[in-house]
């Protein structure tokens, strides 16, 4: 799997409970930065020939542009990190400053990965949650973002049906059967992702 179980060190901004065991935690892939570099490179390329075939150095300012571009890229995918543990879903994003989101696996009522083409030929994608109220959280550009939603749908009680138990509310049918009705639609689900691709 992508990304470590457990064993990278939570950022401290991230407020893991005491009760709370890190399940899972991850980067964004450094391979999204390959873009970036290339920016730098072509910026700073274009600087050098520009300041020599001009002789002004104008064009010179292209070289700091270049080299900050992939620089700043890198330093956002570092500071980014998503963990998982077996009560919620954090995210911790910010250069400068930093912002971090949480997310119970409680109110975690669907969710699905996308990969561009891009992150089909670097091994990455991203994996959105909807969350209860309305609310969406994204991890983007994680490697194998299937396995991570999988982890997610079963962290967050997939065997049981979102808000029945919660109300006091009995469930027609056995765990068993939900389990049937779920695996069909993710059946479909899939079917369909891949008629989409």
């Amino acid at each position: 799997m992508s990304g470590e179980r457990a064993t990278e060190a939570v950022d401290e901004a991230i407020p893991v409970g005491e009760s709370e065991t890190v399940v899972w935690t991850g980067r964004p892939r450094v391979t999204v930065v390959v873009p970036a570099v290339v920016v730098g490179v072509v910026l700073v390329a274009a600087g050098v020939a520009g300041a020599v075939l001009s002789e002004s150095l104008l064009p010179a300012v292209l070289i700091p542009v270049g080299v900050a571009i992939p620089a700043w890229r890198y330093l956002q995918n570092r500071r980014t990190q998503y963990v998982i543990t077996d009560e919620a879903l954090y995210k911790r994003t910010g250069v400068l400053s930093r912002r971090v989101s949480q997310a119970m696996l409680s109110t975690v009522q669907n969710s699905a990965f996308s990969q561009s083409l891009t992150g089909s030929v670097f091994g990455y994608g991203s994996v959105g949650f909807e969350i209860a109220g309305g609310g969406e959280f994204t991890y983007r550009r994680i490697g194998d973002p299937r396995e991570i939603r999988a982890l997610v749908d079963e962290a967050s009680g997939g065997d049981t049906v979102v808000g029945s138990s919660r109300a006091g509310e009995s469930v027609p049918g056995s765990v068993e059967q939900w389990r049937a009705v779920r695996e069909e639609v993710r059946a479909v689900r899939r079917l369909l992702e891949r008629r989409a691709e």
